[in-house]
């Protein structure tokens, strides 16, 4: 019985504290992500300061321009030209490697370290003899 009694208001108190936590930690997740967008704006902005400075205002302007479309809506906007940009750079066979280049085989790798080795050791016997 008491066992009964325990789960059930157990289960009440997670039926009724998982809401919160989750509300909470999607907040400070938002939170999180407005403070880090905010700040992105103002690096971008410092940076943009710094062309003109430097009497590049081409450049500042191309720095805001793109600093406007970044918005909180939809932080991936870009992910989609991104990857139509990659895959186009694949397609046109840029002379990035898409696999990794297949390995040795392991017997021609201990058979070459084995003969460096030898090299090494039959450098050393010449030396010691001089």
């Amino acid at each position: 019985m008491l066992q009964k009694t325990t789960q059930w208001m157990t289960d009440r108190l997670v039926e009724r504290a998982l809401p919160s936590i989750g509300s909470f930690m999607a907040s400070a997740l938002q939170r999180m992500l407005i403070l880090g967008h905010a700040d992105h704006h103002n690096q971008l902005e410092e940076q943009a300061r710094r062309y003109e400075a430097a009497g590049k205002p081409h450049l500042a302007k191309l720095i805001r321009s793109e600093a406007e479309q970044l918005t909180l809506d939809d932080p991936f906007s870009s992910a989609g030209a991104i990857y139509e940009r990659l895959s186009e750079d694949a397609n046109n066979n840029s002379g990035i490697p898409l696999a990794l280049p297949e390995a040795a085989p392991a017997a021609r790798k201990r058979k070459k370290k084995s003969s460096e080795q030898n090299d090494v050791v039959s450098e050393q016997d010449e030396e010691r003899g001089q």
